[in-house]
């Protein structure tokens, strides 16, 4: 069990790698306190973890709001009397739109969401783990943070940022014993990839499996990772097996980044 008897804080529960994550920590011992804007997902989640005969807090969350955040924390210290781990998945895509055509506002309400809304859970945390000297926060990034794709560069840009964020808060507190790192993803197989993927097949008048094949090539591993998979990376990183590791950005990708 390599989380037993942690408490780990983990937003951005949906259907795809919240889930798997919070599901996957639940397997190995922890106990969790989860967060998303939908409640329905949440309370669905917050079920399967008790299935596991782990204690689960689900409160809902808007991650911008600082005021939110503070009260999420302070729900699950209460609850638990610690934070040992946050991950912090919440995100939001953006305007899809190249950067000439974009408005300035929606960059700024991307921003909120991917880089304010960490630095809020980031700063909440802080106290607690500074208290009892150690901690391990993760905040789930991705590939187009150093590899912006067009028309995501609102996106790339707070995630570039949110990278800087892993950086700079391994320095600060790594003499308090709290680790930062960061997940660079890149695509991943479940609900929303297999869609899109279809998409792709209908238009070019392929199968779902001949467009997959070649949408595979991409990669060294020539596959796409499921979000369980990826969930694997957030458990190392959160275990003692990564405790010399800080201040990294972990790609996680299938190879992608080897063939570019």
């Amino acid at each position: 069990m390599l989380l037993e008897n942690k408490v780990a804080l983990i937003t951005g529960i949906g259907p795809g790698l919240g889930r798997d994550i919070a599901l996957l920590y639940a397997r190995e011992g922890a106990d969790l306190a989860i967060a998303a804007r939908n409640e329905t997902r949440l309370q669905a989640v917050a079920r399967e973890v008790e299935a596991l005969g782990r204690e689960v807090i689900a409160v809902p969350t808007d991650i911008t709001d600082r005021a939110a955040c503070d009260s999420l924390v302070a729900a699950a210290l209460a609850r638990f009397g610690r934070v040992d781990i946050l991950v912090q998945n919440g995100h939001y895509d953006g305007d899809y739109k190249p950067v000439g055509e974009s408005n300035p506002q929606d960059w700024r309400d991307i921003m909120e969401v991917n880089l304010f809304g960490a630095l809020h859970l980031v700063q909440a945390v802080i106290p607690s783990m500074r208290q009892q000297g150690d901690g391990r926060i993760i905040l789930v990034n991705t590939g187009a943070s150093t590899d912006p794709p067009p028309t995501l560069g609102a996106y790339a840009a707070s995630k570039a940022a949110l990278a800087s964020l892993v950086r700079t808060i391994a320095v600060e507190l790594g003499p308090d014993g709290i680790r930062a790192n960061g997940i660079q993803l890149g695509p991943m197989d479940g609900e929303n990839f297999r869609g899109y993927l279809q998409d792709l097949a209908t238009a070019a008048g392929r199968s779902y499996e001949e467009e997959l094949s070649a949408y595979n090539e991409q990669f060294a591993l020539r596959y796409t990772p499921t979000t369980e998979e990826c969930a694997g990376t957030a458990l190392f990183l959160a275990s003692q097996l990564a405790r010399p590791i800080t201040g990294q950005s972990l790609a996680v990708n299938g190879g992608k980044w080897f063939l570019t």
